[in-house]
């Protein structure tokens, strides 16, 4: 069936992670001058609990303004924990030395910020979230056989459903279904796999004398290849979240660190929460002796470290796939000029964060972009309806500003993007250490 055909602009959101989230937050607002109807899809029936793919999101000066744009921060602030230090712990001697941040940081789960994004988003008048909606395609009404064309679009879900608005975004992560539905998108886009991977391990308490306002990274010998960071979970969770960064070169000293296959387009989806980012233990057995080998292997290379967590914490551990990201090639538009754009030709449907510009975490900017996409989204919209004197939005300004933030966003994101695989390689990290 279909529902929720209006004049006036609505716009769908495809993902409801904090980049969606927070573009629903401001693109609805009255007060921060858009004010249309939003609709948030996101395919889970529940914000994730604590997994592999709940990382640890550091929100730095970009990221904390974006959340201020939304009236966000003083929630998120209140439920983070503060970022004030980058500490170093020699993994042998047990020594520490702490380098201060310019400015604070504010270290969340992402469970916890999309937790705080979606009771703000849930409460906004203009703002429908609903969950369990998994996205499918999203065809233009005209091109779309099954339903009346009003000039929109229709967004198809898993179950059947079709919602018609006047524009939608896609915000559903790298394996975009969105992206996927339009071939002038989806045909700029490849994943580029980079040559290392982490295993995630959750650890229960704090290592006496280490405090919680800061990131501790942990480095052996430069033979061992690979370090740790750790990083302090929110009061209400507790404990570390330790992630040892490896390489190809570390699978080639110990071959049992060997990471999951990278995934394939047409697996994503099928396996849970778990398939894009890491493989689970097949059984038992398996996770005993991932945990056994750590151990021994820890306290070969950082013994102080070792000493200073629980090592039945290792058991939590799983090996994650190697990073990826997403890389944009150039298409000619209509002036027959190569470009990379976000946004589809007729100005419909755009993409925001991940789908877009998804980056591999090396440098831990993957949110701050995505929440800067966000804003500069409805940056574009708000210059739009000031430029043509307009005292509420319409379906052409919206157009315009997707066409216009498209083509402009990728210029700002590139250089993140490739900085941040240039740091996933083990000879880039080991010059700059």
């Amino acid at each position: 069936m279909a529902i929720g055909k209006k004049d006036e602009p609505t716009v769908v959101i495809a993902g409801g992670g904090p980049c969606g989230m927070l573009t629903a937050i401001l693109l609805s607002d009255e007060d921060l001058g858009v004010g249309i109807n939003t609709i948030v899809l996101e395919r889970a029936l529940e914000p994730d609990e604590w997994s592999t793919k709940s990382y640890t999101i550091i929100l730095g000066d970009n990221g904390k303004s974006c959340l201020e744009r939304g009236k966000c921060l003083a929630a998120a602030t209140e439920i983070g924990a503060e970022r004030k230090f980058v500490y170093f712990f020699d993994g042998t001697a047990g020594t520490l030395k702490k380098i201060p941040k310019k400015s604070p940081a504010i270290g969340l789960t992402r469970p916890t910020l999309v937790r705080c994004l979606e009771d703000i988003a849930s409460n906004h008048p203009r703002i429908t979230v609903r969950r369990g909606a998994g996205v499918s395609k999203v065809v233009r009404d005209d091109l779309d056989d099954d339903h009346d064309g009003d000039g929109g679009v229709n967004v198809h879900l898993e179950d059947g459903t079709v919602i018609s608005a006047s524009h939608a975004v896609g915000a559903d992560g790298k394996w975009s279904k969105v992206r996927q539905s339009s071939s002038e998108l989806e045909s700029q886009a490849s994943i580029k796999v980079e040559p290392s991977f982490g295993v995630l391990v959750m650890i229960s308490s704090f290592p006496d004398g280490w405090a919680s306002d800061g990131t501790y990274i942990v480095k052996p010998d430069d033979k061992y290849k690979f370090y740790i960071i750790a990083a302090p979970m929110p009061p209400h969770i507790g404990g570390l979240s330790m992630s040892i960064v490896c390489y190809d070169e570390t699978v080639e000293l110990y071959p049992w660190l060997a990471p999951p296959d990278d995934m394939k387009a047409e697996s994503y989806g099928k396996g849970g929460w778990e398939d894009e980012y890491s493989a689970m233990p097949d059984n038992e057995g398996d996770a005993s002796n991932l945990s056994e080998q750590l151990a021994a292997l820890l306290q070969e290379a950082v013994p102080a470290f070792y000493n200073a967590i629980i090592a039945d914490d290792l058991k939590t551990a799983h090996i994650n796939r190697r990073v990826s990201w997403l890389d944009m090639a150039k298409v000619k538009d209509a002036g027959d000029d190569e470009v990379v754009t976000y946004t589809t030709s007729d100005g419909l449907v755009t993409l925001l964060g991940d789908a877009a510009h998804a980056v591999v975490p090396s440098m831990g900017e993957g949110c701050n972009t995505a929440l800067q996409s966000a804003v500069k989204l409805a940056d574009a919209i708000l210059l739009e309806m000031k430029d043509n004197e307009m005292d509420s939005c319409t379906r052409e300004a919206i157009s315009n500003a997707f066409l216009k933030y498209g083509a402009s966003r990728h210029k700002e994101v590139a250089a993140i993007q490739l900085m941040s695989a240039a740091r996933s390689r083990l000879k880039k990290v080991y010059k700059m250490s």
